[in-house]
């Protein structure tokens, strides 16, 4: 197995442990906010369902042998925009319920009267989220660890988001605390806040993810073989692909033809290719095949290397 193939194989195990982690918080969130009647339990348990999405992206991204570790030149299919919208439409429903059920308690508490959920904290619910806030910061942790000596950003996308809102997990254990010595109008205020804040946290997800889950090309092939022709011993640029988005991150593959005297300078052409497209277009991550130019008319620019024996082709790759 190949190195890039043992680093996508930890990736996609770190994932799939952080996809087991967030699925059995989220499964303790409902129950225990079921069981207990708290309406803050069940919005903190949105948070862990877009924690799961996040993580299925990422594995998307890795579990596809053809994307490149840490170099990932996404599409989407009808699975992800199916997968996007049934989110997006289980949190609406969720959300909007969880928000008329947490003003409807507020009014009973300000009548003096007891809500449609009258909340009933113990301190095992307490103890048992804590355990899962400890398990999930360490999992956590650890991949955010392991994304950076793998170089794999997805790991390090899905370890950013769910860092991100740990301070959440802190606020909804205080919480649960003030519940139980009493104050029982912490439940409706603190689950209309989760609430809002899940449409935050959703949209940064979307954000950050879905843009390089984008199928349309993010720079025309021909603005980028403009650029490379440029370059002095560039001949031809051919069979670009590039995705992302402009400005955050573009990943582009692309093969250039060189003269036969500059063959020997074969990287450092790739490097200036890459910084001229840089220069243009802000942070790109580039991936460059380099061959040798042969007659125009005996061969065709998309030709490979096994249909002629005597082409000499230099692949480079340039973080």
């Amino acid at each position: 197995m190949t190195e890039g193939g043992r680093q996508r194989r930890a990736s996609y195990r770190l994932l799939i442990a952080t996809l087991w982690t967030t699925l059995l918080v989220l499964a303790v969130e409902v129950v225990s906010g079921w069981a207990s009647y708290s309406l803050s339990l069940l919005a903190a348990s949105l948070h862990t369902l877009i924690d799961s999405f996040s993580t299925v992206l990422s594995l998307v991204a890795v579990s596809s042998p053809q994307r490149t570790l840490g170099r990932e030149i996404w599409g989407h299919g009808r699975a992800e925009v199916v997968g996007t919208l049934i989110l997006i439409a289980s949190l609406g429903f969720g959300g909007v319920s969880l928000l008329l059920l947490a003003v409807q308690q507020m009014e009973a508490s300000v009548q003096g009267e007891v809500g449609p959920f009258p909340v009933d904290i113990e301190l095992q619910v307490i103890q048992l989220i804590l355990a899962m806030v400890i398990i999930t910061l360490t999992v956590a942790l650890f991949s955010g660890y392991q994304a950076r000596r793998l170089l794999s950003l997805a790991l390090q996308l899905n370890t950013r988001h769910i860092l991100q809102d740990a301070w959440l997990s802190f606020a909804l254990l205080g919480g649960l605390w003030g519940i139980r010595r009493g104050y029982h109008w912490l439940d409706p205020i603190l689950a209309i806040a989760l609430v809002i804040l899940a449409v935050r946290s959703l949209v940064r997800v979307l954000n950050a993810q879905l843009p390089m889950l984008l199928k349309p090309t993010a720079i025309a092939p021909e603005a980028i073989a403009e650029i490379a022709c440029q370059v002095e011993g560039v001949t031809r640029c051919t069979r670009i692909l590039s995705r992302g988005m402009v400005g955050r991150q573009v990943w582009i593959e692309l093969h250039l033809a060189l003269h036969p005297d500059f063959m020997d300078q074969a990287r450092q052409i790739g490097e200036k290719v890459e910084g001229a497209i840089r220069e243009r277009y802000g942070p790109i991550r580039a991936r460059i095949w380099v061959e040798e130019t042969h007659s125009p008319y005996l061969q065709s620019p998309d030709s490979s290397a096994s249909e002629n024996p005597q082409k000499r082709r230099q692949e480079t790759d340039l973080n």
